[in-house]
């Protein structure tokens, strides 16, 4: 009996114990790790943090961090005209193919934009200085990181023909991390430009045309150069939280059948017994 009941037990811990396994696979020779730079040429890495805008001169602009694109649009310019009304400029120059890695930006860094754009028209409400009354806006430049605005910056001071801009937004606290899931990057311009030409004869003409031009960054013309931690590219800082993984617990099943087994050791012998007495 005391045989039986103890094949009994080591059946039901044969039962209720789970199997673990080992997956890993050695190999003979392990290689070296890819340059995150080549293997995601248009992501952000350690030598490359500056992020570039482009656009096919449509309605399709984005943004990432390779310094190339060969879609982007012959003359690597951007213009919009008009002869009488109102430009409205709206760009929107998200990151395309999303970010990858998260971001961690330097404590205090700064930002360093850097566009040249051209102007001719009028964008100042009521100055008496040209045709805007409430419906132009002056020039605004922002960066977002997913639906964080990061800094607007608003530029009163550009003039007609072309503008160097070049501008600094010092980071703070709440700015520094920027999650790849919800911190997609995106430039925004801002700008509505009046037009009032008009030709009063075949040989004469008052007031001047509306014009907004930008260069894109296939010169370098446009950038945006982050602060990025050289701690983002540790892994990790780039692995992910591992989550405990589950106690396993016996089933229901494998319960009812350890308590079944038991109770088979320890009666049916003694049923036999009464049965020959």
């Amino acid at each position: 009996m005391r045989g039986r009941f103890l094949f009994t037990v080591l059946l039901a811990l044969m039962i209720i114990t789970p199997v673990t396994g080992n997956n890993s696979v050695v190999t003979a020779e392990e290689e070296e790790p890819a340059d995150p730079c080549e293997a995601e040429p248009q992501q952000p890495c350690e030598n490359q943090t500056t992020l570039y805008i482009w656009s096919t001169g449509q309605s399709s602009h984005w943004a990432h961090f390779n310094s190339s694109d060969d879609r982007n649009i012959q003359g690597n310019q951007l213009q919009d005209e008009k002869e009488s009304g109102v430009i409205n400029i709206d760009y929107r120059f998200t990151m395309k193919p999303a970010l990858l890695p998260k971001l961690n930006m330097t404590p205090d860094g700064e930002v360093r934009f850097t566009f040249n754009i051209f102007l001719q028209g009028d964008w100042t409400n009521n100055d008496n200085d040209g045709p805007c009354q409430a419906d132009c806006e002056e020039l605004n430049i922002s960066l977002l990181s997913g639906a964080n605005e990061i800094v607007r910056q608003h530029l009163p001071g550009v003039t007609t023909g072309w503008n160097s801009i070049i501008f600094t937004h010092t980071l703070e606290e709440n700015e520094l991390f920027w999650d790849s899931s919800t911190g997609n990057p995106t430039v925004a311009i801002e700008m509505k430009v009046k037009g009032d030409y008009q030709e009063t004869s075949p040989f004469t003409f008052s007031g001047e045309i509306a014009n907004f031009s930008m260069k894109l960054s296939g010169e370098d013309s446009a950038k945006i150069e982050l602060p990025i931690e050289p701690s983002t590219w540790s892994v990790e800082f780039q692995a992910e939280e591992e989550l405990n993984p589950p106690v396993e617990q016996p089933g229901f099943l494998a319960l009812m059948s350890v308590g079944a087994l038991t109770m088979a050791a320890v009666y049916m012998p003694m049923s036999r017994k009464e049965s020959q007495k």
